[in-house]
């Protein structure tokens, strides 16, 4: 049971057309994103991806500053109808546009979720991976990234605008680095590349592009346009307009009976999207309330018509609940500090800075890890999986990879030193603001200096001394300090024995984009940005 509005007036609806396959097996999580958590579940040998529009916290805190509720297809059966059409329609444009090299998945249907309370889209699962970021043992080097941006994206975009989807040029990655995720890589049978656009539905207004120009001058005119939050807005007439113009290329390449109904859809499109796009904000926040059950049907008809008394009681809800969350938090931190294990801690600790044996299994531990990431991905291929974890058994390569693992271990320490120690020191009158900020910004350098002097030092006696120079030098710098002495690894090994110590360094690059703020991620355009730079770096 589900709500729809229906002739501006709310009701509720039992029955809607679907087409899912039967028997299906039970869901796994597989990924999630800003709008949806993903599962995977089978029904005979078809994979079957569903799209369950949960959304994260920080998403929803936006929408709802905005908008006044959550995702609309989370709880708004018209929205969630939306999007159904909106594949249709572009299931059958892309093959137009791009024949067989870019598609949308099969789109079986959606129904309501009554444990997540909200509506969820079943689709083919693809079987394919996200643009492969460069490692150093790929002997091709392909560009994917390149591929998919000025192949697909680009000529996307143009198409999109051109037609009239005016809001779903964000999910084609207008301004958007994130978008690069919406797209698969499949490996077709005869040697080609298809990519599959699989995320159509956005989880954030059109807002926060990247590329301030794009916000300027596209996304801003477009809200004005339209006069709400662009999200996913379709100019129907446009669309329309679009579709008499290329009323031959369309017929005879998809059939009349296709044509009249991309015609039919784009007058349903229109009616659903002003139903949807209709609703008030007071009308959104109330549905969106009653849809997760946090008012019953009584009060909901009783604040229809009432949109302050409902503004100030939402408000006390959520404040009410905001402070109980303050709560929950609190007790939860004070359990785990009291429910801390702090002797094992302080001796793995010391284990760690004591044992060199220790630090070398803890970082052989750490970088197999690391390979398996790169490996579920898809990125490395078995064979290249297995290689680097063989080269992590070579004793030649143990001494710079433990003093590799000194550098990672010794950066809480100096966490705690910048962000602690000296903020106290500073207020205490011990030091200025100024000198503080200096100790603070060289404090990571000068541990990492400190340790390669020691080592060197500690070296001279040895029977095989051991100067490392590159370390040095690039342990002076901040952040990409750390990888000094995979760096000088690279330097001191020839040809494939070096492949894991530049693998070091193509993770820690992507990971470094994958951790920026808003337009980072996994998959997104800003890790394969940081990706490219090292590998043009090191080629």
């Amino acid at each position: 049971m589900h709500y729809k509005l229906k002739h501006k007036k709310w009701e509720l609806k039992d029955e809607y057309v679907e087409v899912i396959p039967q028997e299906i097996v039970q869901k796994k999580y597989i990924g999630k994103g800003r709008s949806a958590k993903v599962y995977l579940s089978y029904s005979g040998n078809e994979g079957i991806a569903t799209k369950t529009f949960t959304g994260e916290p920080v998403s929803k805190l936006i929408l709802f500053i905005l908008t006044g509720s959550a995702n609309p297809y989370t709880w708004c059966e018209d929205a969630i109808e939306c999007a159904m059409i909106r594949r249709r329609i572009l299931s059958s444009l892309c093959q137009i546009w791009f024949k067989d090299k870019l598609r949308l998945p099969k789109t079986f249907g959606y129904r309501w979720n009554e444990e997540h309370k909200a509506f969820e889209i079943d689709a083919e699962y693809i079987p394919g991976k996200h643009a492969p970021l460069f490692n150093p043992l790929d002997i091709d080097q392909v560009n994917y990234m390149s591929e998919l941006k000025n192949e697909i994206m680009k000529p996307l975009k143009d198409k999109l605008i051109e037609s009239g989807f005016d809001g779903l040029v964000w999910q084609a990655g207008k301004g958007n680095p994130v978008a690069v995720s919406n797209f698969m890589m499949l490996n077709k049978e005869n040697g080609t590349r298809q990519w599959i656009w699989i995320d159509l539905e956005s989880g954030l207004p059109a807002l926060f592009a990247m590329n301030p120009l794009s916000t300027l001058f596209y996304y801003i005119p477009k809200c004005i346009k339209h006069r709400d939050w662009l999200f996913d807005h379709v100019d129907s007439t446009k669309l329309s307009d679009y579709l008499k113009k290329y009323k031959d290329i369309i017929t005879s390449e998809l059939g009349k009976k296709t044509y009249q109904n991309l015609c039919d859809d784009v007058d349903i499109l229109s009616k659903k999207q002003k139903n949807w796009k209709g609703l008030s904000r007071h009308q959104k926040s109330l549905y969106y309330a009653a849809s997760q059950k946090k008012i019953t049907e009584e009060s909901k008809l009783y604040y229809e018509n009432k949109p302050l008394p409902w503004f100030l009681k939402n408000s006390m809800n959520f404040l009410k609940r905001a402070i109980q969350s303050v709560k929950n938090n609190v007790v939860k931190l004070l359990k785990k500090i009291y429910n801390f294990r702090y002797q094992k801690f302080i001796k793995r600790v010391y284990r760690y800075f004591s044992s060199v044996s220790y630090r070398w299994r803890l970082v052989r531990w750490y970088l197999k890890k690391e390979i398996d990431k790169w490996h579920s991905r898809k990125f490395l291929t078995e064979s290249e999986s297995k290689f680097l974890k063989g080269e992590l058994q070579n004793d030649d390569k143990s001494s710079y990879l433990t003093d590799f693992s000194i550098h990672i271990g010794i950066k809480p320490f100096v966490k705690v030193f910048s962000f602690i120690i000296m903020p106290i020191l500073i207020a205490s009158g011990v030091f200025s603001i100024q000198n503080g900020a200096i100790i603070i910004l060289a404090a990571g350098p000068l541990a990492r200096t400190l340790y390669t002097v020691w080592r060197m030092s500690n070296s001279l006696i040895s029977s095989k001394p051991q100067f490392p120079i590159i370390a040095l030098i690039v342990g002076l710098f901040p952040v990409i300090g750390n990888l000094a002495y995979p760096a000088e690894l690279i330097y001191q090994s020839k040809g494939r024995r070096n492949k894991l110590s530049k693998f070091i360094i193509y993770s820690f690059s992507a990971k470094a984009g994958s951790k920026v703020p808003i337009w980072g991620g996994k998959d997104s355009e800003i890790e394969h940005i940081f990706n490219r730079i090292c590998h043009f770096m090191l080629k």
